[in-house]
């Protein structure tokens, strides 16, 4: 009876749950360039061919893309819809989730404020911590003066500056 409960328990938390991608994956930097009046082939060269072609409507490309996996409760959806005018130019198109450049400009802006919002509210060190340890503020950032002229002293400058560069190897020394 315990084998068998141990054997249950055991399978039920070791399945694997593949990810699953489905459809076109747009890189944001393509589809920030896609502009209308474009051909149909510099559309194809962009953004690739559609996985679904629109078999009764050629005027109309559909970018669809489908992600499941285990950290998301609902999987992402993209659509991107590229329609064409008579004469094979882009005439408009819509985007459905697709993250342009812009967007993930914006996005890392977002990150980074809230980063230092959290700077700015994370909490001060306790009490202990503030008595034993160094402050780094209270040490001092520069060496003195003596100090400074003894370690010029010491180590001198291999090519003084009053000296020419030598010429990188290779090269002809000689007038030309």
């Amino acid at each position: 009876m315990v084998l068998l409960a141990t054997a249950a328990l055991a399978a039920s938390g070791c399945v694997y749950r593949m990810n699953i991608q489905q459809g076109n994956y747009l890189v944001a930097e393509s589809v920030g360039q896609l502009k209308e009046g474009m051909t149909r082939s510099q559309v194809r060269f962009l953004l690739g061919t559609p996985m679904v072609p629109v078999a009764f409507n050629d005027e109309r490309w559909d970018y669809y893309y489908f992600f499941s996996g285990r950290k998301y409760k609902q999987p992402l959806k993209r659509r991107l819809t590229v329609y064409f005018n008579e004469d094979d130019k882009v005439a408009r198109y819509e985007n459905l989730g697709v993250p342009t450049q812009t967007d993930l400009a914006q996005i890392e802006r977002d990150f980074k404020r809230a980063q230092n919002e959290m700077k700015k509210n994370r909490k001060k060190p306790g009490f202990f911590k503030r008595i034993f340890t160094r402050d780094k503020a209270a040490e001092p950032t520069s060496a003195p003066a003596s100090d400074a002229k003894s370690e010029a002293e010491k180590a001198p400058d291999p090519v003084p500056p009053s000296q020419p560069l030598p010429a990188p190897a290779g090269t002809p020394s000689g007038p030309t």
